[in-house]
């Protein structure tokens, strides 16, 4: 390869603007003048930078190879050649394009590189012995002849050195630069230009001819978990949300794996980068850079490039390469954490060896009650930083399923569970207990829907949308009782025989139950203050959709701005999903003229009146109601001894088929007497009635009644009619 050169250009979404139209040579000097650091953060080995690269690509061929695991802990050696140095192409400048032996025997078994190379060291012959110029990091999922981009070891090296922070990639990052001369790749053609993609474009991305497009390698996989399950599906979004691509349908069985095994941390060895261990573990599978003293460098990517982390460093095994014409990858398995990851940059993961990471314990207990009873506990731990920020949390509440899974051993399930969820948050002052029992029904999947409690909780708690409540994760623990018996319902109706009025009343929720033909009927004690207008709204809903406490939304007069104590108070007084709540609401016309309708404007007589009752059922649906508006006079409200009064009135959404009921009770007795049924007339959505009294021998009082109907609640009114002396 005689006098090859590098043409830059700015690329798209990413690619910084101090590189373009710069030389390599420039290149070279304002990458060298960023590596600042301790002596440990570089590798022990001999290096060559992107500057002697380029001279012995200036004097021919340049030819060497890269240390990958390829079964277990071994490490083969796969010879490749260098091709050309591609400038602005990578998050901090060039990547180096290679080409693998397609001849060794590892390369012809599994058809090109594989997702899990990410990182594996790669060193170029010559005088002075084998020289390390970089880590394999990116391939293309469409590859032929071995085509893959390493990330210069200068730039590595700065990251276990730590530079200043490099902004992470948006979604749609795609950088692509075109080589001032075409390069010839065996079996692949052609390559004038290289994109270089995330993990989640790589599938998408446009081909075109004489394009390669690269994407990260690491491998990302779940495990602990039936790879059909929804809590697997969900896990795997998140991750796909991240930019990762998880190696999909290999989630292991119920119970995780968390095994003690090490093997030597160097240079080709595997490296797990982990979210979580235990019984649910997730995370990146890689390839070991370089390790001096106690600093070790890997995957010549970023893994979530959010730059300061903690993550878990592990070893892993390779349980073998899985050959794949779109993209092989390897399958393997975490092993002992051997200390943490500290830094996230866009050109590697570094951190020390030795140092494990702060963590939070989430633990967790099912029962399934079905054929037999079964039980299954798991444990599952989450390093402090990512228990405490709202990603980490979701990984949590997903853990807390596990052992659903596992005592029921299938991959969903419908039915119902009764649980208890407790997470201990701190404020770095005091500590705070959240407790919830709860109920859940799912058609398709309670093993899933159980986890719905911990996800609410430590979302809330982490979310911290105001800056005030500082929370940091203490423990998370969960229990569940699970059935295959469906505990649901649905609203279907609410009346209130006799009518709201104030004071007490008792509403009668109708449901519709699961598997049961007749109706459930649940009394809900209502209590309207006195004075209240009863003419309003009336409805029965869910007192929550999942034990949900929504945090209010800043508006007018408001301060929704809570401490951590307060936020726990009110996850604590949040209703469990088996609740049914009823709200009647005043109508807001009558508000007296002036008044505001900010919430202190409001008149207690007419702000809304709620009440909540278990009923043992998850609840759905929603019904609403208005009132009658229900007006009754007498003429003449005063009457001599044993003359008569007419009681008369009209309310709303009545029609032709109805009635109302009289009742009359002298003044200073207490006997009640129906005195007459009232047939009702029906004109514009009005109704009317008019009842002429039997004599009356002294003062009383008339309460005139109407049932409602299919639209509208019943409503009560009372007239009193006085005595002329």
């Amino acid at each position: 390869m005689n006098d090859v050169r590098v043409r830059t250009r700015r690329g798209e979404g990413g690619c910084r603007a101090r590189w373009a139209a710069l030389a390599l040579a420039l290149l070279v000097i304002v990458a060298a003048a960023v590596l600042a650091g301790p002596a440990a953060a570089a590798p022990a080995e001999p290096t060559l930078t992107l500057e002697e690269l380029q001279a012995r690509l200036d004097a021919g061929p340049v030819t060497g190879h890269f240390l990958t695991v390829d079964q277990g802990s071994h490490i083969a050696t796969v010879p490749m050649t260098v091709l050309s140095i591609v400038g602005g192409a990578g998050p901090d400048g060039a990547l180096i394009m290679f080409a693998a032996d397609m001849n060794d025997p590892l390369m012809q078994r599994i058809g090109n590189i594989a997702s899990g190379m990410s990182g594996s060291p790669l060193f170029v012959s010559g005088p002075g012995g084998d020289r390390l110029i970089g880590a394999l990091s990116y391939g293309d999922i469409f590859t032929l002849g071995g085509l893959a981009l390493a990330t210069p070891i200068e730039y590595m090296s700065a990251v276990a050195g730590r530079v200043g922070a490099v902004g992470p990639p948006t979604a749609a990052a795609v950088r692509t630069t075109r080589l001032a001369e075409a390069v010839g790749v065996p079996g692949a053609g052609i390559v004038g230009s290289i994109a270089v993609v995330n993990n989640d474009r790589a599938a998408k991305a446009a081909r075109k001819p004489g394009v390669a497009v690269f994407a990260p390698l690491a491998a990302v996989q779940i495990g602990g978990l039936p790879a059909k399950s929804r809590a697997y599906a969900a896990l795997t979004a998140e991750l796909q949300k991240r930019g990762h691509t998880v190696v999909s349908g290999l989630g292991s069985g119920a119970g995780g794996w968390d095994p003690g095994f090490t093997t030597p941390l160097v240079g080709g060895a595997a490296l797990a980068v982990m979210y979580s261990r235990g019984d649910l573990w997730a995370g990146g599978i890689g390839t070991v850079t370089y390790v001096n003293d106690d600093r070790l460098v890997a995957f010549g990517h970023y893994m979530d490039w959010i730059g300061p982390t903690s993550l878990y460093l592990c070893n892993a095994q390779i349980d073998g390469i899985w050959a794949n014409s779109l993209a092989a990858y390897k399958i393997g398995t975490p092993g002992a954490v051997r200390g943490a990851i500290t830094q996230d940059r866009g050109s590697a993961v570094a951190g020390r060896v030795g140092a494990a990471p702060s963590e939070v314990p989430v633990t967790s207990r099912a029962t399934a009650k079905l054929e037999e009873t079964t039980s299954a506990t798991s444990s599952t731990w989450i390093t402090q930083k990512w228990a405490d920020d709202p990603w980490g949390a979701f990984v949590a509440s997903v853990a807390v399923s596990v052992p659903a899974y596992e005592a029921a051993d299938r991959a969903f399930m419908a039915g119902s569970a009764e649980t208890t969820t407790t997470v201990v948050v701190s404020d770095g002052s005091n500590q705070y207990t959240v407790r919830h029992v709860n109920l859940w029904d799912d058609a398709w999947d309670v093993l899933w829907a159980m986890s719905g409690d911990a996800s609410l909780i430590l979302d809330t708690l982490t979310a911290d949308p105001y800056g005030i409540t500082h929370a940091t994760i203490v423990s998370v623990d969960a229990e569940a009782t699970i059935s295959d018996s469906r505990r649901a319902a649905s609203v279907a109706d609410v009346s209130v025989p006799g009518g709201l009025h104030a004071g007490v009343n008792t509403v009668a929720v109708s449901l519709d139950v699961y598997g049961r033909t007749e109706p459930l009927e649940v009394p809900v004690t209502l209590v309207l203050p006195v004075g209240t207008p009863l003419e309003g709204v009336l409805t029965v809903s869910p007192a929550t959709g999942g034990g949900q406490e929504e945090m209010p939304e800043p508006s007018g007069d408001v301060t929704p701005r809570r401490t951590l104590a307060e936020v726990v108070d009110a996850l604590n007084a949040a209703p469990a999903n088996d609740a049914v709540k009823v709200t009647y609401t005043p109508m807001w016309t009558i508000l007296p003229e002036g008044a505001g309708t900010t919430a202190s404007d409001i008149p207690a007589t007419l702000a809304p009146v709620s009440a909540v009752a278990s009923t043992g059922l998850v609840v759905s649906g929603r019904v609403s109601k208005p009132t009658a508006g229900l007006a009754a006079t007498a003429r003449p409200a005063k009457v001599r001894r044993y003359q008569r009064t007419t009681i008369s009135g009209s309310f709303a959404a009545a029609n032709g088929d109805t009635a109302v009921r009289i009742y009359r009770r002298y003044r200073g007795e207490t006997t009640v007497v129906h005195v007459a049924t009232v047939p009702v007339t029906a004109a514009d959505g009005m109704g009317s009635f008019a009842y002429s009294s039997g004599r009356l021998r002294k003062a009383a009082v008339f309460k005139v009644v109407w049932d409602g109907d299919a639209a509208t609640l019943g409503a009560t009114a009372r007239v009193a009619v006085g005595l002329r002396r």
